[in-house]
């Protein structure tokens, strides 16, 4: 079989010595090359974790005889910029997502992909990405946060905040909740297109059984 990555080496004399600079060893040229991409970023919770999975990922991706290439288009959260014109960027956010892993796949030709992300411009960014590169690939979802105390979670804050408006609660209670809604990294913790897009994932063969 053919590997992409192989016939373009041997038509672009400058890809082998970029990618040592980059610090492969020459060994690592005549592998299967993978493009691991994922959301990894500090923009919010479902993406703060990703590069520990990423790093996983190029540990089997070695192991199994190839090599890991890690490139990132960082997700924003439409959660923080609720009731602000930054909600305005969310959706055309999946687009450009979807986008650069087109980029990202094509530019360099890879023989094989390995996606991550957890939220609901990530996840579907990512596989509208990984169908238009159209290589062998799976997905790695980044699962879903832990629920907070008294199984508190990120959409009752909209209710904790009214109830503190209308001096039903105090500010230390509506801070409470503020502190505990987010306790771990993850998609947000309820039914929202973040999780249901890591089960579709998974429906389409894409995710192992119970990843998500």
């Amino acid at each position: 079989m053919k590997l992409a990555s192989q016939e373009m080496r041997k038509l672009a004399p400058e890809l082998d010595p970029l990618r040592i600079g980059t610090g492969w060893k020459k060994e690592d040229l005549g592998k299967p090359q993978i493009i691991i991409e994922s959301t990894f970023g500090d923009s919010h919770p479902g993406s703060g974790h990703l590069d520990i999975l990423v790093e996983e990922v190029r540990k089997g991706v070695d192991a199994a005889g190839g090599y890991g290439a890690r490139y990132f288009a960082t997700d924003i959260c439409d959660g923080e910029s609720q009731g602000t014109d930054g909600i305005n960027f969310s959706l055309a956010s999946r687009e450009m997502i979807a986008n650069m892993v087109e980029i990202h796949a094509n530019a360099t030709p890879f023989d094989g992909g390995v996606y991550l992300s957890s939220c609901d411009k990530g996840m579907p960014g990512n596989l509208m990405g990984l169908a238009r590169v159209n290589i062998p690939s799976i997905v790695v979802p980044g699962g879903t946060m832990n629920a907070g105390p008294e199984m508190l979670t990120l959409e009752q804050l909209g209710m904790y905040s009214a109830k503190f408006q209308r001096g039903e609660i105090t500010e230390e209670k509506l801070d409470w909740a503020k502190c505990n809604a987010c306790p771990s990294c993850g998609a947000c913790s309820f039914i929202g297109t973040a999780s249901t897009m890591q089960i579709m994932a998974e429906a389409l063969g894409l995710a192992l059984p119970g990843s998500a």
